[in-house]
């Protein structure tokens, strides 16, 4: 790597830093599913607490990363280092395919600047550990590291399975490059990394592995299962950063978690009371970014661009699969790097000389929205019943 990439690598990680530092006042909102991992990650450490035994329906490796930092006491700064190490890595992989600084730096920045996706960063979830393994396999996978990126890969993935559409890409990829038989070398270093997360369950014999997992991929088929209702909102919001929801029924709130606790009963809202959720507000280039990556679809299946171009391409059609789930915030801090390492490409492709222009005002839009937003001047949701 040249001392110029470097330069640039550690100036995306040190404002990445300084943003997430400034945004711990910010009225961003809190996620409270941190509360679990954290305790079961602090047990998994301190306790050698078989993963089947707390919190089975994620895989572990994350919550190993959580339980450690957090018994050390800085947990906090190391996931915003990993935001800004993620934010870093794209820079050097969108390099890597198009060998410009400009086209480069814009989804790095963009990715900064994004709300929804700094806000996941600022809490102890298991995405941010299996995007940064997950973004960090695919630069691997670009500048030919095969077995590296199997391993950052089968650690992503036993971060969280949200990182498995990106392996389908990866295989498909080394099978282009190596065949079958790289293919095989490639899933062994894979599985041989995502099966070392369980070796706690492991003491308890291999049949606990294997109900680890019957019970989380049952856990995750009536949790997450495919509903097209909920799949719909999902890439509603992915397409227009809104959430629609549709309220019906009774609605109760228990408060307290004694025997007895007081129960409040909330009269069931009318049947066609609808919730419309505008979401992280503070991004300038969302509503492009699907016709940005159709454009490049079309490129690339046309045979138009390198064969590095259409590996981000099809990892970003792959990475949507998250958003099937439902509108959850975090399952959008998946496909965000990629979506936006294509948008940059199809700009440049789009602009042409103009791209530097082009480049600016969107950054300058992007900052002026996420620092309106990190203020508190732009709200980051906004509510309309209906």
């Amino acid at each position: 790597m040249s001392l110029g990439k470097w330069r640039t690598f550690l100036l995306i990680v040190l404002a990445s830093l300084t943003l997430g530092l400034l945004s711990s006042s910010s009225e961003l909102p809190a996620y409270r599913d941190e509360e679990v991992y954290i305790g079961c990650g602090a047990a998994y450490v301190m306790n050698l607490t078989p993963p089947i035994s707390c919190n089975f329906e994620h895989p572990p490796f994350a919550k190993y990363v959580i339980g450690a930092i957090y018994v050390l006491g800085v947990s906090r700064y190391l996931f915003l280092l990993l935001y800004a190490l993620s934010c870093s890595l794209v820079f050097l992989t969108v390099y890597e395919v198009s060998r410009s600084y400009a086209v480069a730096l814009l989804p790095s920045f963009l990715l900064l600047l994004d709300t929804v996706f700094l806000n996941t960063f600022r809490f102890l979830l298991l995405d941010p550990v299996a995007v940064f393994l997950s973004v960090l396999s695919t630069y691997l996978l670009l500048v030919g590291r095969l077995g590296s990126s199997a391993l950052a890969l089968g650690l992503a993935v036993a971060s969280k399975l949200s990182s498995a559409p990106v392996l389908l890409g990866a295989l498909y990829v080394v099978q282009r490059r190596r065949g079958f038989g790289g293919v095989a070398c490639y899933t062994s270093v894979a599985l041989a990394a995502y099966l070392a997360t369980y070796l706690a369950d492991l003491q308890l014999g291999l049949g606990a592995v294997v109900e680890h997992h019957v019970s989380m991929l049952t856990y995750m088929s009536w949790r997450h299962g495919l509903s097209l209702p909920i799949a719909s909102i999902g890439f509603l919001k992915l397409l227009t950063k809104v959430e629609v929801w549709r309220c019906v029924g009774d609605i109760a709130v228990v408060v307290g978690t004694e025997p007895g606790g007081a129960t409040y009963s909330i009269s069931p809202p009318p049947a066609n009371y609808y919730v419309l959720v505008g979401v992280g507000l503070g991004t300038a280039l969302w509503y492009a970014l699907i016709p940005l990556l159709l454009y490049l679809t079309y490129g690339a299946l046309v045979s138009k661009y390198p064969r590095s171009w259409g590996t981000l391409v099809l990892i970003s059609w792959l990475s949507m699969l998250n958003v099937a789930a439902g509108p959850i915030d975090w399952y959008y801090a998946n496909t965000l790097p990629y979506l936006y390492a294509v948008a940059s490409l199809a700009l440049r492709e789009l602009s042409g000389s103009r791209f530097k222009v082009v480049a600016l005002t969107t950054l300058t839009s992007q900052a002026t929205l996420t620092a309106l937003t990190l203020a508190g001047v732009a709200p980051y949701r906004i509510a309309l019943t209906v």
